[in-house]
This record gives structure tokens, sequence and C-alpha cells, in this order.
């Protein structure tokens, strides 16, 4: 799998978090979506942990919706502060792949752990 280079220091350092298991982030689609963002999944034998990031140039409201296949796992508004870093994090039974979609100001995005 090729290496993904990312537009924002925020969204690096969600890589670079302390999880050994963790599955490489993958960085937002390349249009208008005027924040960072990051998703990453950690599992174990029985669980997954996914965590979404965004960082927002200026306060926003976001919504976050967080999905495994059709079963939606997480839906709701995050009001992201400028230049703070905001997280979504939610643990369930492990899973292979799990997405989120965010939008704000008109403009969405989706990204999926691999």
């Amino acid at each position: 799998m090729p290496h993904l280079m990312f537009r924002s220091a925020a969204a690096a350092l969600l890589v670079s978090a302390p999880f050994a298991a963790a599955a490489p982030a993958q960085a937002a689609p390349q249009h208008a979506f005027p924040c960072a963002v990051g998703i990453q999944s950690v599992s174990n034998a029985t669980i997954s942990t996914i965590s979404v990031s965004i960082t927002c140039d200026q306060t926003r409201t976001v919504d976050v919706r967080i999905t495994v296949g059709s079963a939606e796992l997480v839906s709701l508004q995050q009001t992201v502060q400028a230049g703070v870093q905001q997280s979504v994090t939610v643990t369930v039974p492990r899973v292979q792949q799990a997405c989120a979609t965010l939008q704000t100001d008109g403009e969405s995005t989706t990204l999926c752990t691999p």
C-alpha cells in the first residue's frame, strides 16, 4: 500500500499517535473540505477503537457520522474550535473497516480505515 501524504501537521500527528497496532489514516479527498481530518482504527482480538480527528482553521460546527457497513455507530455535531484538534472516538466489537463522513458549511468528505 503506498504511503499517503497529508496536507496538515494535525493529520500527520494523528498517524504518529502512540498506537502500536494502528491502521494508517487516509487523507481526505482533494476537494474543498475546509478542515483537516484523519481516521484511525486500533484493534485487538475482540474490540476496535475508531478515532476521527478534526482540525479547522476557524471555529466550525461539523457533523460527524461513523459507520461500519450500513450500520451507523455515531452521529453527532461537534463544535471544532479554530486551530484546536478535536476527536470523536468509539469502541465497538472488532470490525474490519469503518468510515467517517464529515459535513460542514455545505461541504462533505468521507474517509475509511483500510
